[in-house]
C-alpha cells in the first residue's frame, strides 16, 4: 500500500514537473520563434547565397560554387576594406577598454558631481551614432570646425581630418572611441565595485601602495570583466558601418571603406547579393577567429576570489 502510494505521488510530482516545463518553453517560444525568423533563417540563407550568383529581380539563382570567395582574394577594393577594418578594431578595441578602466578607477572614489560626470561620459553610448556622427563631421570641417578652432588658438597647424586619406581613418577611431568609452567604464565601474574591500584593506596592511593593489589586485579580478568587454566591443568594431557611412562615406580614395560598407554597396547598389553574402560570410570567420583567441588567452588571466 504504501509503495503504491509512493509511486502515486512520483507520478503526480512528474507530472507537475513537465507541465512546468512546458509552460516556460511557451513562455519562451515567442523568443524563439523570432529569433529563428530574423536571426538564424537569415543566417543560414545568407551562407547558403554566399556559393550563388543571385540575381533576385530576375529570380535566378545559379550554383557557382566557390567562384565568390576566389573573386574577393582578388578584390583589391575588399582587401583594402579588411586591412581597414582589422586597423579600425586593433586601434578601437584596446584604446577604448583601456580608458574605460581608468575613468572607471578614478569614478570609484569619492567626489562631488560625481553622477553628474559620470552621466556625460556615458550619455554618447545612448546617442543615435547617426545623429553624432553628423555633428561630429561638422565639428571636423576643416574650414569651421571646433577642432581646427581649437587648434588655432593654442598655435597648432589646422588639419585637413575626414578630408585627408592619411587623417580619415584615425579620425573615424577618435570618434568611436568617444562613442563607446562611457559604456566600457560602466561596465568596469560595475567590476570593481564587486570586489570584496578586504583584498584592499589587507594589501594596505601590508604597505601596498595604490599602484601596487591596482596591479595586483584590481587587474587580475577584473579579467573576466575585461573578457567580456574586448570580446564585446571586437564584434561591434567588426560591424562597423553608420560612422564611416556618414562621416566619410568610404573615403577619401576607399581609406576608410570597411567590409559592412562594403557590403552594402555590393548588395543593395550593385544588386551583386551572392558577393554581398561571401563578404559577411568572410566578416563572420574574423569574428569568430579573434572572438575564439581572445576568449581562450584572457582566461589564462583569470584569477577567481
Amino acid at each position: 500500500m504504501g509503495s503504491h502510494a509512493n509511486a502515486s505521488g512520483r507520478h503526480v510530482l512528474a507530472r507537475f514537473r513537465a507541465r512546468r516545463i512546458l509552460h516556460a518553453y511557451l513562455f519562451i517560444a515567442p523568443v524563439i520563434v523570432l529569433f529563428g525568423i530574423f536571426r538564424v533563417v537569415p543566417a543560414i540563407q545568407t551562407l547558403l547565397y554566399s556559393f550563388y550568383k543571385v540575381e533576385l529581380l530576375r529570380g535566378r539563382f545559379t550554383f557557382i560554387g566557390l567562384d565568390n570567395f576566389r573573386t574577393l582574394l582578388t578584390d583589391e577594393i575588399f582587401q583594402k576594406a579588411a586591412v581597414n577594418t582589422l586597423v579600425y578594431v586593433a586601434s578601437i578595441v584596446p584604446i577604448s577598454a583601456a580608458l574605460g578602466l581608468i575613468l572607471a578607477v578614478l569614478f570609484n572614489t569619492r567626489f562631488r558631481f560625481k553622477e553628474f560626470f559620470k552621466a556625460v561620459y556615458f550619455a554618447p553610448m545612448v546617442t543615435s551614432t547617426v545623429a553624432a556622427a553628423v555633428v561630429w563631421w561638422w565639428m571636423y570641417n576643416p574650414q569651421f570646425g571646433i577642432f581646427n578652432v581649437l587648434l588655432k588658438l593654442v598655435g597648432l597647424p589646422e588639419q585637413p581630418w575626414l578630408m585627408s586619406s592619411h587623417m580619415a581613418l584615425p579620425s573615424i577611431i577618435i570618434f568611436s572611441i568617444w562613442k563607446t568609452l562611457g559604456y566600457n567604464m560602466i561596465i568596469y565601474l560595475a567590476g570593481l565595485q564587486a570586489i570584496p574591500q578586504q583584498f584592499y584593506e589587507a594589501a594596505t596592511i601590508d604597505g601596498a601602495g595604490a599602484i601596487k593593489r591596482f596591479w595586483r589586485i584590481s587587474v587580475p579580478l577584473l579579467a573576466p570583466t575585461t573578457t567580456f568587454i574586448l570580446i564585446y566591443n571586437g564584434i561591434l568594431a567588426f560591424q562597423v558601418f553608420d560612422q564611416v557611412f556618414v562621416l566619410t562615406g568610404g573615403g577619401p580614395a576607399n581609406s576608410t571603406n570597411v567590409v559592412v560598407l562594403d557590403l552594402y554597396r555590393q548588395a543593395f547598389e550593385r544588386y551583386n547579393f551572392g558577393y554581398a553574402a561571401a563578404e559577411a560570410m568572410v566578416l563572420f570567420v574574423f569574428i569568430l577567429g579573434v572572438t575564439l583567441l581572445q576568449y581562450v588567452y584572457s582566461k589564462r588571466f583569470e584569477v577567481a576570489y
